[in-house]
């Protein structure tokens, strides 16, 4: 019995060695076979994408928001395109030399096909854009093409100008169509719906068919790859454009798509088989301060108070990047207030104090009418002792002993005593700045004498904090009040209203946030002649400021609502100013406001509050800064100056190198650090989502425009194969191979 078992066991032992040596030698075979195989990609893959979307019109001759663009950017070429890597334009259709703005020559490229077949020629590209300027179709295009003489040859195409404007480098963006398309083109038709399946293209892609649905339209488009397209290095066969009508459709079909540029960060991370690839567009959102309506300190002080890194906090991180100036640059144009500028010093001057120095001023002309009357004769007196429930709850102080413990104390005499209790290891003690010079490490107690002649109490309110010093270092112990009046009839009045006028929360406020300006002291009392009672100033608002009939001061915010971010951010500003003791009028302006009104004067403002995109040149600063634009553009500054004109039309007219671009942009920013008529914030982020199966997949950090987000396409693939070198393998090459695999 035992010798069968153990025969059984022998024969089960050869067997499984029998397997373990078959599969040890065949993963060898498999490995030297594999061994520095090349990796090629499979083509004939599909992509789904998500689109967030008001539905496509699939004309490339109109003007386009980023989904059309983008769409049409698939479907059509243009003469030139955008080159992430070198930030710069690239042939595409043709070759240009742009080095002169007022005559540009260009050759077209070889072996280019329209997808049916037939050739693409310098004529369709005459066509395309004679067409736009003829009828007016993309009124961008169509005035920078309004001075232009354009000629062709078989195979080139010129371009002469009248003027130089860098910004005419646009019309080499324009999608081309095919001069037998254009042709049945007219003013009547061509901004039209281009929906057509099997129409002529001649991008990566061809439009293979249209979903839709009778109540929301187009809900799918599939676009199938090109093959005519010279050189198309693409290994997607089907793009599937899912379009859905709103965020709260989408979520519901979030897991249905493996691509989807989250502009709005509708989804952020929340999906984990989603690569998520941060990238930021030429734009940014910034403030103007009004030249006509505030100088130059009130711009510098409203700058300072506006803090970008707290809107950046608020907004988050992960929805905005720090924006310094127009031209994206790290440097930093902010001014830096004054150190003697004090915001309410330089509203007095103005006409507007605060609550508690116009109620000041009121009581004091109450006090000069009872000294000019000679009825009002007002017997001295120790102290005016108000009825016990007539007195407001104050809080008690835990360091003075005599003679109150009150935190507020109402006085009509000077030569007050004070005394505290001490800790025995407290070495010195001081009132507000004042080291209390009889005081000695040590002593368990100490004085402070209230005296008009020692300069510690004045008439009116007399503020106090005590510090203990302990080992070197102050500590605030206590804070307190003595409001001192010679005369009783006005005290007696104070001390009824002081609780009520909530002065203790204004003084903490006010330290609290103009601290940094509050060096210059106020105007002196008889200089502010009020008409407002008492009543009526009790009812303003202890936080800002007023002129003496009562009107507040405040700061005309306008603001361009393009989306939740840009509402947020002005609610951000709008607290930020408050915080400043700056009243603010908030106004929310449509693009067509902007445009019309605005410009008008029909609405006034002191800070405009917008977003922009400069796209491809930081020339476009141009619109917003040059003194022509003041009127018809949207220089919102309202700012003129002719040298920073002189540099701006020198940008904008020509096609420079990059050393003498940023030359001139140094010297612009430089005028804008000295004038601050700008504050810029943030430039938002976005955020493209891709499946983590799609390989060689990736996006660069910055594109002047997110049409161009299709970049990732060319060099992105689903699956790969590996090409075995065969010729390069021998039966003596895989010994060789074991033996340095295994340094035998």
């Amino acid at each position: 019995m035992s010798d069968l078992i153990l025969k059984k066991l022998k024969k089960y032992v050869l067997y499984i060695s029998a397997i373990f040596f078959v599969s040890l030698w065949g993963h060898l075979v498999y490995s030297y076979l594999y061994h520095g195989a090349v990796s090629e990609a499979i083509e004939w893959w599909t992509i789904s994408e998500a689109i967030i979307w008001n539905f496509p019109h699939f004309n490339p001759l109109v003007p386009s928001n980023d989904h059309n663009a983008y769409i049409n950017g698939l479907l059509y070429r243009s003469m030139l395109e955008y080159s992430p890597e070198t930030n710069s334009f690239i042939p595409n259709l043709v070759s240009c030399n742009l080095d002169n703005l007022l005559y540009i020559e260009c050759v077209l490229e070889n072996n280019l096909l329209w997808s049916d077949g037939s050739p693409i020629t310098p004529s369709d590209i005459e066509s395309t854009l004679n067409i736009i300027k003829e009828t007016g179709v993309n009124p961008i295009i169509a005035a920078l093409l309004d001075q232009t003489t354009i000629r062709t040859t078989e195979d080139s195409i010129s371009f002469s100008n009248t003027t130089k404007d860098i910004n005419f480098l646009h019309i080499f963006l324009q999608p081309i169509l095919p001069s037998t398309v254009v042709n049945t083109l007219n003013t009547e038709n061509i901004d039209g719906k281009f929906s057509e399946i099997g129409g002529i293209y001649s991008g990566l892609f061809v439009l293979k068919s249209i979903s839709q649905d009778e109540t929301v339209g187009i809900t799918k488009i599939t676009l199938g790859k090109n093959k005519l397209y010279f050189g198309n290095p693409l290994y997607i066969d089907f793009l599937i454009l899912n379009l859905f009508r709103d965020e709260t459709h989408f979520l519901k079909h979030k897991n249905s798509f493996n691509l989807f540029n989250d502009k709005n960060n509708v989804i952020g991370n929340t999906i984990p088989r989603l690569n998520s690839f941060e990238y930021t567009l030429s734009q940014f959102v910034w403030s103007f301060f009004n030249t006509e309506t505030l100088d130059s300190d009130m711009r510098t002080y409203l700058s300072s108070v506006l803090k970008r890194d707290e809107i950046i906090n608020t907004l988050g991180k992960w929805r905005v990047k720090a924006a310094y100036n127009p031209f994206l640059w790290e440097e930093n144009i902010d001014s830096e207030v004054a150190w003697n500028f004090s915001i309410t010093s330089y509203l007095e001057e103005k006409g507007y104090y605060s609550k508690k120095e116009l109620l000041k001023s009121s009581l004091a002309i109450k006090a000069n009418e009872k000294q000019i009357s000679a009825e009002a004769q007002i017997p001295k007196q120790e102290e005016i002792i108000i009825p016990k429930e007539e007195k407001k709850t104050q809080e008690t102080l835990s360091y003075i002993t005599s003679p109150t413990t009150q935190k507020y104390n109402f006085v009509s005499e000077d030569n007050i005593l004070l005394q505290w209790k001490v800790d025995a290891w407290v070495d010195a003690v001081f009132i507000n700045d004042y080291q209390l010079s009889g005081f000695n490490a040590g002593d368990d107690i100490f004085y402070y004498r209230l005296l008009e002649s020692y300069d510690s109490i004045q008439e009116w309110e007399n503020n106090y904090k005590i510090y203990f010093e302990i080992w070197r270092e102050k500590e605030l112990k206590e804070e307190f009040s003595y409001i001192y009046y010679k005369d009783s009839d006005i005290l007696a009045e104070v001390e009824s209203t002081f609780f009520d006028s909530t002065w203790d929360s204004l003084e903490e406020s006010a330290s609290g946030s103009l601290s940094t300006w509050e060096s210059t002291p106020s105007l002196p009392l008889s200089t502010i002649k009020t008409s407002l009672t008492a009543e009526e100033i009790q009812s303003l608002d202890p936080l800002y400021f007023y002129n003496t009939e009562g009107d507040l001061f405040q700061i005309k915010v306008a603001y361009a609502q393009s989306d939740a971010l840009m509402e947020e951010t002005a609610r951000i500003v709008e607290e930020q100013l408050n915080k400043a003791g700056i009243a603010v009028e908030l106004k929310w302006l449509s693009l067509w406001e902007i445009t019309t009104q605005l410009r008008n004067e029909e609405l006034p403002y002191d800070i405009m509050l917008i977003g922009i995109n400069l796209g491809y040149f930081n020339s476009n600063t141009f619109p917003y800064f040059h003194s022509s634009q003041v009127k018809n553009g949207y220089n919102f500054a309202n700012f003129k100056k002719l040298g920073l004109d002189i540099l701006l039309e020198e940008l904008k007219s020509n096609n420079l190198s990059s050393t003498k671009r940023q030359e001139l942009e140094i010297k612009i920013l430089d005028i804008l650090h000295d004038e601050n008529i700008i504050k810029v914030f943030y430039t938002p982020k976005l955020h493209l989502l891709a499946d983590k199966n799609i390989k060689n997949f990736s996006f660069p950090e910055y594109i002047p425009d997110s049409k161009h987000r299709y970049f990732p396409l060319l060099s992105a693939y689903l699956l790969e194969k590996k090409i075995i070198a065969k010729e390069q393998k021998w039966f003596l090459g895989f010994f060789i191979y074991l033996i340095e695999s295994f340094n035998l």
